[in-house]
């Protein structure tokens, strides 16, 4: 009692980063040892903190809003990862042969998602959301098997970073076109199909111009800027100013009602051509490996034990369309476009979701309950907990069984 009477919000908040972040490391380890994504022990110090009774007077509001500008900022570092680690120019060369599976696959998954959570009892705005979710995969969790086994840069290896590339993209539109609807949808006077479809013209147009925005960026500003930082500034100088930067353009996005998902994303892509000792700078993995754990935390925070628990039925229907979505629409268009004999490998590498499906499932719930219930949003916990944690050992096999991949 007399700690709780003396200690200060903020020194509860340093008490707890800096429990949080030990805990991040020694699980990142752990998950490393049993080789599943760290992202599993991540959640887990978050549904651990939040199911603690004697944590209760700790995590009170001044805590908890500045736990939640934390977790912000670790959505930003992954979105502003992951398009800085893609490549719109290979992207668009290699199209025409991903295309194809990332289209059947985005579609398919989407739909069974959409229908299975309709199947477990939620109404339609959660059910799209639900949809929306799980028609993203998870280069973090996709990837690492196929390094392992020295066939990223094969051709299917390469097609597997294509398609699930494309899959995160496409899942943060998605993202960005359910979120300008769900105020339509939510309304409570039924759905007004015209007017929703002018909210989602309004929002592609804008989001058309932001692109566009962001291009002029890239290919006027970007070179100059980029060259200038790799001769004239050193580590973690100009990676600094290249996070500040792309923490601008997350921010206008935010502001122009895409979410800070979206603007992270094209910042990302934006410095996707900068010269290797930016986009690899030791300084924004630092950056990243401390607030990136936030984001997963925080979801596990969000989480009621007890709404977990009523989650379990929900989270098996939606984990086996989830599954069935990626394996079916992935693999069947692969047995026509991919190497032979790799279609399987390529479609089990689909299945997990992770950091994109979470990132959609967080945002839309800030619109409460009604559009995210709490059973959903354990319902996706379960699935990104199962997914991540079984996927690699699974996909990891498939490739080491068969022939090496060329």
């Amino acid at each position: 009692m007399l700690l709780e009477a003396s200690a200060t919000p903020d020194a509860l908040l340093v008490l707890l980063v800096g429990a949080a972040t030990l805990l991040a490391v020694m699980l990142r380890h752990v998950c490393e040892w049993l080789k599943i994504p760290p992202l599993v022990g991540y959640i887990g110090i978050g549904i651990g903190l939040g199911a603690l009774d004697g944590l209760a007077y700790a995590l009170r509001p001044p805590v908890m809003a500045a736990f939640e500008l934390l977790a912000a900022l670790g959505l930003v570092a992954l979105l502003f990862r992951v398009g800085l680690g893609s490549d719109p120019r290979r992207l668009l060369g290699k199209l025409p042969s991903a295309s194809l599976i990332w289209a059947v696959s985005v579609t398919f998954s989407g739909l069974l998602g959409y229908l299975a959570a309709r199947w477990a009892g939620f109404d339609l705005v959660p059910a799209l959301v639900a949809g929306v979710a799980l028609t993203a995969t998870s280069i973090g969790v996709a990837i690492p098997p196929w390094q392992d086994a020295g066939a990223l840069r094969s051709e299917s290896g390469s097609l597997v970073l294509d398609v699930a590339e494309l899959d995160d993209i496409s899942g943060v539109i998605l993202m960005a076109l359910l979120l300008s609807l769900i105020p339509t949808l939510t309304a409570g006077a039924g759905i007004d199909w015209r007017e929703a479809s002018g909210v989602g013209l309004q929002l592609l147009i804008s989001l058309g111009l932001f692109t566009a925005g962001c291009w002029l960026f890239a290919h006027w500003l970007e070179p100059p800027l980029a060259g200038f930082l790799a001769t004239r500034e050193r580590s973690p100088t100009r990676m600094l100013i290249v996070v500040a930067i792309g923490s601008l353009i997350a921010a206008l996005a935010g502001l122009l009602g895409f979410s800070l998902a979206v603007g992270a994303l094209f910042a990302g892509l934006v410095f996707s051509k900068a010269p290797r000792r930016i986009r690899q700078d030791r300084a924004y993995v630092v950056l990243y490996d401390f607030l990136a754990p936030f984001f997963f935390i925080g979801i596990g925070l969000k989480l009621d034990p007890g709404a977990l628990v009523g989650a379990v039925g929900a989270g098996v229907i939606l984990l086996v369309a989830a599954v069935a979505g990626k394996l079916i629409g992935t693999l069947l268009p692969a047995l026509w476009a991919a190497p032979r004999g790799t279609a399987l490998p390529i479609g089990l590498s689909m299945v997990p979701r992770a950091e994109i499906a979470m990132v959609i499932v967080d945002q839309a719930g800030r619109y409460g309950s009604d559009v995210v219930p709490p059973e959903l949003y354990g319902a996706m916990t379960l699935v990104t907990l199962v997914t991540c944690a079984a996927t690699p050992a699974l996909v990891g096999h498939q490739l080491t069984r068969g022939e090496p991949l060329r």
